[in-house]
């Protein structure tokens, strides 16, 4: 690299298992005489962190539409700031983090909206303070693990030869740790940046800089899924059953595929009622209490925000359900909900329910998409997404126990327990199916 500090931060671990990309984001001191070397980069921002006393000469990048200076340091708020109120490094750091929240907005915002297939380049003087804290917040929100990101803050010492130097001059581990600490003591990564006025867009963009997205598209399922239609479906047998003096026993209720089983059903119950069942007055009674459990049914809880977060981040939404359509766009259009989506497919478009993955590899087929999520609350749901190669995500409906959906690449009990931006992130190609005609 050109200069002593300057280092890419490219092949971290991280929780999602897979490194940080190389090339991505680089770090550095000061330099004044590399602006080729920094050219050859083709960088979409070089991001000079400095303050106006600290410019002796013109940046060599000056002048280029890549090079923008947003100073860490809130002059305003820098004049009541009380030194001895911070003798340690890490009070400085701590304090920093919110008196100059202004500041630091602009510069996270500035990477965030940087060109997503080039460079970004940050530096500051010495390419340890407040490049530092810059790097250490991006890597944590991208799950390197904290012991790597004291790590690499701690390089800068070496590089700069100050390990034995005055301690504000040293890059301590603790020190950087302490900070991100004090990040949990204000609710975590993403709650500071969001508390700066970052949006959830742009906090994805910071993620995905470092952090590999796969995905390009995300698939729910419908019954038991994005409605909790299984729920009403067992309640309205269980009330005609109590309606014959009987009790609906749900041990081989259900069929363990995607197909329709109404017609059984009225098997068994007719069998259990005897001489006299009306099966047409049964099913009559049964749809009207099921329509009244409809009258209010919407969407499960979380579905509504990572879908407005797929919206966000400009991925296409789909459904894919065993259902016919017109049980599924009824339910759509009752809720006004079916401009939400860009697929609907139906299980009357395939030959085959799920556990079979033709409806998954049709839905891929209409998205025009290699990899997806799929959204699933079954276990041959999820066979069916697995098998199409996608990564299968199971929140199961409350008839189904996480043990039963224990192959899917995560479980999760509500859409409300993980962020969609989160999700994504973990949802790693498995380089299998094709969806080729």
């Amino acid at each position: 690299m050109w200069s002593p500090n300057a280092r890419d931060v490219g092949g971290l671990p991280t929780r999602y298992g897979v490194p940080t990309r190389a090339g991505a984001l680089l770090r550095t001191d000061a330099f004044d005489t590399v602006a080729d070397e920094l050219r050859a980069l083709h960088a979409g921002l070089v991001l000079d962190l400095r303050s106006d006393w600290e410019l002796r000469q013109p940046h060599p990048l000056d002048g280029d539409p890549a090079y923008r200076r947003i100073p860490w340091i809130d002059p305003e708020a820098e004049r009541l700031r009380d030194p001895d109120a911070e003798p340690r490094l890490l009070d400085v750091y701590r304090n920093s983090l919110t008196r100059n929240a202004d500041h630091i907005r602009q510069i996270f915002a500035a990477v965030a909206d940087a060109p997503a297939d080039r460079p970004v380049v940050v530096h500051c003087k010495a390419g340890k303070d407040r490049t530092g804290l810059t790097i250490a917040i991006l890597l944590e929100l991208a799950g390197v693990p904290r012991t790597h990101i004291a790590a690499d803050y701690a390089i800068s010492e070496v590089n700069l030869g100050t390990q034995d130097g005055p301690e504000f001059s040293r890059t301590r581990p603790e020190t950087i740790l302490g900070s991100l600490d004090h990040l949990d003591a204000l609710g975590g990564v993403r709650a500071y940046l969001s508390w700066l006025g970052l949006t959830p867009s742009q906090l994805h963009r910071l993620a995905t800089r470092l952090v590999p997205v796969d995905a390009e598209a995300i698939v729910f399922d419908f019954d038991g899924l994005l409605m909790d239609t299984e729920t009403t479906m067992v309640e309205s047998w269980q009330a005609e059953w109590a309606y014959h003096g009987l009790e609906l026993d749900l041990d081989g209720f259900w069929p363990g595929h995607g197909g329709n089983v109404t017609e059984d059903r009225y098997d068994v119950l007719a069998a259990a009622v005897g001489a006299g069942f009306d099966r047409t007055a049964s099913h009559a009674r049964r749809m009207a209490h099921r329509d009244r459990l409809h009258a209010d049914l919407d969407f499960r809880p979380g579905i509504r925000e990572w879908i407005r977060a797929a919206r966000d981040l400009g991925l296409p939404v789909a459904i894919a359900s065993s259902s016919p359509r017109e049980w599924v766009v009824g339910h759509l259009d009752r809720v006004g909900a079916v401009g939400l989506f860009d697929q609907i497919v139906t299980g009357d478009e395939v030959a085959t329910h799920k556990p079979d993955p033709a409806i998954y590899q049709l839905a891929l087929r209409r998205l025009d998409v290699p990899f997806a999520v799929a959204v699933e609350d079954t276990p041959h749901g999820v066979a069916a997404a697995q098998a199409a190669g996608m990564y299968a995500v199971a929140v199961p409906n409350p008839y189904v126990p996480s043990t039963a959906v224990a192959a899917a690449d995560l479980v999760l009990s509500s859409a409300d327990d993980l962020l969609l931006t989160e999700l994504l992130l973990s949802a790693r190609s498995k380089g299998s199916t094709s969806v080729t005609e």
